[in-house]
């Protein structure tokens, strides 16, 4: 009986020591393990970007504008010369009315997406009037689709983030096909320029973007009113 109590305990140390043996290797395993780090997709990087992109334009913009005031105050201050030196470089920094950027009018990279940006900002006393591309990429001969810009309207949004509603959209040339859904179709290639009308921007706006009003899931098409000299 004695034999068989000196094997059992034997047995119960072992099973013990293989236990405790098998927690400690995973408790380091764990411990070694590097920490992992939130998964983030190539979209949300790229809106990040992005969006600090787009602050430096701000930033830009806003050293013009507070650089061209203290001139304007101060033509012959102590500060001037090199007032003037500070604007000459930043001015061929930011970015120009002549300088637009192509961007898909829809979020999704679909080949029947086509692109738009603002060619060109007017200023006027009732309203501000933008010139708008729309361009079909493609190199297949296949069509584009665009949302009328009439039956889904545009909405303007200034550097400040003030909303300014479309007032009127000239209407797409008449030899533009349409689909059984209502939108537009443009042939591979082709380039549309739309003049759209939106009610008048503050003064103080330097910048600003369109997109739709309603479903917006276009990427902004913006654009900046600081020009070269």
């Amino acid at each position: 009986m004695r034999r068989y109590k000196i094997i059992e305990f034997t047995v119960a140390l072992l099973a013990t020591i293989v236990f405790s043996s098998a927690a400690g290797a995973q408790r380091a395993s764990v411990n070694n393990q590097a920490p992992v780090k939130p998964k983030t997709t190539p979209q949300s990087q790229s809106t990040a970007s992005d969006d600090s992109w787009w602050a430096a334009q701000r930033s830009l913009e806003g050293a013009i504008v507070q650089l061209e005031k203290y001139l304007r105050d101060s033509p012959n201050g102590p500060h001037a010369p090199t007032a003037r030196q500070q604007l000459t470089a930043l001015r061929a920094l930011a970015m120009t009315q002549s300088q637009p950027e192509w961007v898909m009018v829809r979020t999704l990279p679909l080949p029947d997406v086509p692109l738009w940006r603002v060619e060109h900002v007017e200023r006027l006393a009732d309203r501000v009037r933008l010139r708008i591309n729309i361009k079909c990429g493609r190199d297949d001969g296949g069509d584009c689709q665009l949302r009328s810009f009439a039956r889904s309207s545009l909405v303007l949004v200034d550097n400040e983030g003030t909303f300014y509603p479309m007032l009127e959209v000239e209407p797409l040339p008449s030899d533009v096909r349409f689909a059984r859904d209502g939108q537009a179709l443009l042939s591979a290639g082709r380039v549309l320029s739309l003049t759209v009308d939106f009610a008048p921007l503050r003064s103080s706006a330097i910048g600003g973007q369109i997109q739709f009003r309603d479903a917006n899931e276009a990427h902004p098409a913006k654009f900046s009113l600081i020009r070269k000299p």
